[in-house]
Parts: structure tokens; sequence; C-alpha cells
């Protein structure tokens, strides 16, 4: 009695109508879903790390948030490493030498261990934490879920634990790369009803998903809600991928479209719609992908330095004047006519006249140097942007500083502060009222990063020392004089908060002795991007001798200057990874003409010249291009409007912002897509003029 062969565990090879052996069957279904699965799962592992911290703290807030998004990591992860198992025994069951046996047990072997290494990382971090985690009240399961929310890092007091999240981390990424390239080529020994079938299902569900998150969840977070921020995300990705989708379903008819243009772009979009080996076209896939990641890559990064830009623009024009008018080295007498004169300028919306000059701020705690500025409090908030940047304070209290200490108990200011003072609560009575003194404190505004370098707040008492001193038997003697802080402003720049405080223009006339004198008078103008040309009519009007007029962009020159240098830098560096796409794209097309050698024989022995046949492959890598760069302009567009319209948060304790800036510009993305299409256009040259040059009678010799 002869065994029998169950056909369902092994693919044994079956007799071809020539007589030869036919291709034992890949797997099916399974192998389907793992790769998708796999690829998704480290698109998500990639997208939800990078932002791992602002998750975190934002799921803390929330322990419902917390168990939700705890449950569903540790599904996928099971459901992962279960797929795993599920084709790496299938695999394991083919002969020796099956097609696709070797790539199918390598994509189980990789997405199963990184699996396990998440899974056993989050096992013994848990483990560590069983301390925290006993002392939940009650034992049940919910309350051990409950209690897990509260479980901070701080209570695991182990030097290991750093170490063996990183190693995880690294593990986890290092594995991403052979799962995506393994997924894509596993995909194509997929036989194609299973994967029209695997569609089906994904189609379904994704129209279910996409149509419950559009009536169930918000596309604008709430202000502050964090779990709003994670509902909000989780429809855009979800509209993103729906969106994605469609327009892959409508590749097809976009080729049967390009078949009906010509001969030639006929030629070429059955090149692309044929059915090729497993090899070729997860060669071409890849290749469409990388131009995709590398344009993406590209516009993302230029899309936040020119938000760097953007926001840096932002804050010196809140800062600083559109234009200053002063003397290089010495201060303007007689200066109300020059300011009358400037101001009935056309295209001036405003100015105000300031002092300024170097001094030393002395606290009870600390001393710092900084920049005083004796400006108009009725006046500077028309030319910048003080007014608005008080965090504490009010402007009005530099000329009249007797109501600073109206309130009776002075809070120290919230925000980023330092940890020793802050909560902390300074009485205001240090005496008599301020009204009933005849020589009431002058008030002064101080800077965020200035408070807190010496400790102050508002209501406190601080030394000014000036240089400029009577004369003494040695030489100069400083002068000094006691300020009130009136407020605290933050502008957003480092430098200009710890550097910059302000008082009274005529208070700082008569401590600097500079009784009617000023350093100089900033202008705001109607258009910023106009200001050089003000500057010029300004510098014709005013029309004296010794006085200089500069606008933004020459006073903060070699500032723009070194950002549009790194940004061409980036762009340089960030170009290495289309051309390299480029490689990709001419590896493909070199094997396509080996592929269709046979049909470029076929052509040239029906009279298509040379010309012709190199003008096909073109015409391919040019639709393998404009997919690749189109996809990759849609994700750059999608990632960089998420990120302007959510906000990526950082922390403003170290990168002086609250969240990641981002400038969308459609010049820039037109020229990346441009520069994306003639390097994929190079790199057809070569295989284009290879396929030209097929001879008809060595294509057809064995056919």
């Amino acid at each position: 009695m002869q065994p029998t062969v169950d056909s369902r565990r092994a693919s044994v090879p079956a007799a071809s109508p020539g007589g030869g052996m036919s291709e034992p069957r890949p797997l099916g279904f399974w192998t389907a879903v793992l790769c998708g699965f796999g690829i998704l799962h480290v698109a998500a592992v990639l997208v939800f790390g990078a932002t791992s911290t602002q998750w975190f703290q934002a799921s803390m807030g929330d322990d419902l948030l917390w168990i939700r998004l705890a449950i569903a990591w540790t599904t996928a992860q099971l459901t992962l490493a279960l797929l795993s198992a599920v084709v790496l025994r299938g695999a394991a069951r083919l002969p020796r030498g099956a097609r696709g046996r070797a790539r199918t047990i390598g994509l189980a072997t990789t997405t199963g261990l990184h699996a396990v290494i998440t899974t056993v990382s989050m096992g013994i971090l848990l483990w560590a934490a069983r301390v925290s985690i006993g002392h939940v009240l009650g034992g049940t399961i919910a309350s051990l879920l409950f209690g897990l929310t509260h479980l901070a890092y701080s209570d695991l007091d182990l030097e290991w634990v750093p170490t063996l999240y990183h190693t995880a981390t690294t593990l986890q990424s290092l594995s991403a790369a052979p799962i995506v390239i393994l997924g894509i080529s596993c995909w194509f020994l997929v036989p194609a009803p299973r994967r029209q079938r695997f569609w089906w299902v994904f189609d379904a569900a994704l129209v279910v998903a996409f149509v419950a998150v559009s009536f169930a969840f918000p596309f604008s977070p709430a202000d502050g809600d964090d779990a709003s921020l994670l509902r909000a995300v989780i429809r855009m990705s979800v509209t993103t991928v729906f969106a994605l989708r469609l327009c892959l379903r409508a590749v097809g008819p976009l080729l049967s479209a390009f078949e009906r243009i010509g001969f030639r772009t006929m030629v070429a979009a059955r090149h692309l719609r044929a059915k090729k080996t497993g090899f070729l076209a997860a060669s071409g896939t890849l290749s469409i992908l990388a131009v995709a990641v590398s344009s993406c890559m590209l516009v993302s990064v230029l899309s936040v330095m020119g938000g760097f830009r953007a926001d840096l623009t932002k804050k010196i024009l809140g800062n600083h004047a559109h234009i200053v008018v002063d003397r290089a080295f010495e201060e303007i007498d007689d200066w109300q006519p020059l300011l009358e004169r400037t101001r009935q300028t056309e295209g001036v919306v405003a100015a105000t006249p300031f002092l300024q000059v170097e001094v030393m701020v002395s606290s009870l705690s600390n001393r710092a140097g900084a920049i005083l500025r004796g400006v108009d409090p009725e006046t500077v908030s028309d030319v910048t942007d003080l007014a608005h940047n008080l965090t504490h304070g009010k402007l009005e209290h530099l000329r009249y500083p007797e109501r600073i200490l109206d309130s009776s108990i002075i809070t120290t200011p919230a925000g980023p502060i330092d940890a020793m003072i802050q909560g902390a609560e300074r009485t205001a009575a240090r005496g008599l009222p301020a009204e009933a003194k005849e020589d009431a404190m002058p008030g002064l505004i101080v800077g965020q990063e200035l408070a807190r370098a010496l400790r102050l707040v508002v209501g406190d008492r601080v030394t000014v020392v000036s240089p400029r001193g009577d004369l003494g038997p040695t030489g100069p003697i400083p002068k000094t004089r006691p300020f009130r802080i009136a407020g605290i402003f933050y502008s957003g720049m480092y430098e200009y908060d710890m550097k910059h405080a302000y008082i009274d223009l005529a208070v700082a006339q008569r401590f600097l002795r500079s009784e009617g004198r000023i350093s100089g008078i900033e202008v705001k103008v109607e258009d910023v991007e106009h200001a050089p040309a003000m500057a010029a009519l300004l510098t014709s009007t005013i029309g004296e001798d010794g006085l200089r007029v500069r606008d933004w962009k020459m006073m903060n020159q070699q500032l723009f200057g070194a950002l549009a240098l790194e940004k061409l830098a980036m762009f340089i560096t960030l170009g290495i990874a289309v051309l390299i796409a480029g490689f990709s794209v001419f590896g493909t097309l070199t094997l396509l003409v080996q592929e269709k050698r046979k049909e470029v024989g076929i052509l040239k022995a029906m009279g298509t010249p040379a010309g012709g046949v190199i003008r096909i492959f073109v015409i391919e890598g040019l639709m393998i291009g404009s997919a690749g760069g189109l996809m990759g302009l849609g994700l750059g567009f999608v990632l960089t409007f998420a990120a302007e319209h959510f906000g990526i948060r950082m922390n403003p304790e170290v990168y002086y912002i609250d969240k990641l800036p981002v400038h969308l510009d459609p010049t820039e993305f037109a020229l990346v897509g441009a520069a994306t299409v003639v390097v994929c256009l190079a790199a057809t040259l070569f295989p284009a003029y290879q396929a030209s040059r097929v001879r008809p009678v060595d294509a057809l010799r064995y056919d």
C-alpha cells in the first residue's frame, strides 16, 4: 500500500506538461497576513517609539487610556508572535529547495524574535516593579491594572533597567529593516487569488474603521486633553491609510489610461503591469518605496528646518524692531524732531525711543550681567511684543511703581521656574505701602531666565550697578540704585530672556546720566519683507550725518546666513538618499531589461528603432519615479501636516520651545519632487541604452 501525501502539509513538485517539474506551491493566506501585519507593526513602532516619552506622559494622566494602550500593545505582540509561529511551522514543512522557503522562514523568525524581545523586556520591567505592584490594594485584576497606571520609573531603583530598555529598543530597530524587506519579498510568493482575498478582507476592515473613526473621533483635539489628542491622531492615521489605499486602487485604471496614449506608453505600462518573477516584483516594489521614503525624509526635514526659521523670525520680530535708527558709538541729542520725522514717514506704523547700556543686576542670592533698556511704556508695545510677552506683572508698573505692591500676597510665577522657589509666597508687607513713600523704588522688568538665575519674583528688590558713575580719586565709581521687580517676560529666546531688562525711559536717563539723550529709535513698518527698502527711504528722509539705519535682516544677517547654510547642507545630505534610491531604480530596470529581452527582440524585429526602445524604458523609469515621488510627497505632507496640526511636544526647559515648529512650503515640495523625477530619469538611461542594443537574432535564438 502506497503512503498518501497530504498536499496541505507539504508542497510536492508536480509534473509539468513539458515533462519537467513545476515549482512547489508557496504558503498562502497566513503568509500574506504576516507580511502585512509585520510591516504595519514596524511602522507603528517607528512612529510611536519616536515619541514614546510624549505618549507615555500623555497616557499617565488617564488611567483608562493607559490601560487601553497597554492592552492593545500586548495584543499586537502576541498576535505577531502567533502568526510567526504559524508561518514558521508551515514553512518548515516545505521541502528543501522549495521556492521562497528560506525567505519565509527568515520572515517568521525575525518577526517572532521581534515580538519575543518586546514581550520579554516588558515582563522583566514589570518583574522589577513587583514591589510597587504589591502595594496595590484589593489584589483583583482591575485594581492591579489601575495600580500599574501610577507606576513610575523612579520606583525602579535599578541601574540595569535603562540598559535593558535601550538594548531592547536597539534590537527592535535592527529587526525593522529585515522585516520590511523580507515581508515585501514574501508577499509576492503568495498566489494572486489569495492575495486578492487578503485585500478584500483588508479593504472591508479599512472601510469599517474609516467610517467608525469619522463619526466617533474628532479631527481637531481639544486643548489640554490628551485623550482627545490620541483619538484625533488615530482618526488621521486611519484616514491616511484609507486615502493611500484609494490611490493604490487607482493605479490600475491609471495604467490603462496610459496604454491608450500611444504605442510606447502602452508597452511601458504593460511591462509594469505584467506578471514578473518574485525577486523582480519585490525589487520593483522596494525601488518605489526607496524613492518614496527618501523624498518623504527630505521634505519632512526641510519643513522642520523651515519651521525653525519661521519660529525664529517670529520671535526676532516680536522682540526687536523692524528698523533701528541710531549712532555707531554715541547717543542722540535733540531726538524729538527726529522721532516725529520718522513717524511721519510713509509706511511707518509706529516708532519709540530707547536708551541702552550694559549693567550688572544683583539680588540677595546671585548676580548677573544684563542689557538695561530704557523704554517708553506708552509706545513700546506699538513696536515690540513686550506687553504680550509678560507672564507676570504689568508694563504700566514701569511708570507707576507704587502699584507693584498693591496685592498683599505675591506668588512665584508659574511656568518653567527653579524648583527651589516654586510655590513659595512672598509677602508684600516689607514696610509701609509704596504710596506712603516719597522715593518709591522704580520698576524693573526682567526675562524669565534672568529671574531664574537671580531667584526673583514680582515684588523682589534688586540692585542695578551701572558703569556710568562719578569720577573718584582712583577712577570712575560705579553707580548703584535699587529697583523692584515689576514684571517677568518670556520671549521664547534664551539669550534674550537671560540678558535683557527694561525700565522707564525717564528713570534710565536720570540713572545713566543721559538727560535729554537716547541711544536710538525703534521703528515698526507695514510690510516686514520690505524693511530694507523702508530703511533706505528713512535714510533719505532723515538726512542727518552720522545716523545709521539698519533693518532686521541686516542686524541678523549672520544668524539667518547660518540657518540657510545648515538647510543647504541638510538638503545635500538627504539628497544622497534620493541618489541611492536612484541606484535602486537602476538595478530594477537592469533586471527588467534582462527579463524582457525576448519582448525587446520581438519589438526590434517588428521594426521598432533603437530610440523607440530607449523611450519605452525611460517612460517606465519615469512612471516608477513619479509613483515613488508622489507617494513620498504625500506621506511627507501627511507627516508635516500632522506635526503642525497636532504638535509634537518638546520640553521647553531643554529646547526652549513647547512643540516642534513645522512650516509647509509648496516650493520645497515641488523642488524635491522635480529632483526625484530627474534622478530616476537619469537612472534609466543606461538600462534603456542596453535594451536598445539587443539584437533580435540573439534574443529569439532559443525560442
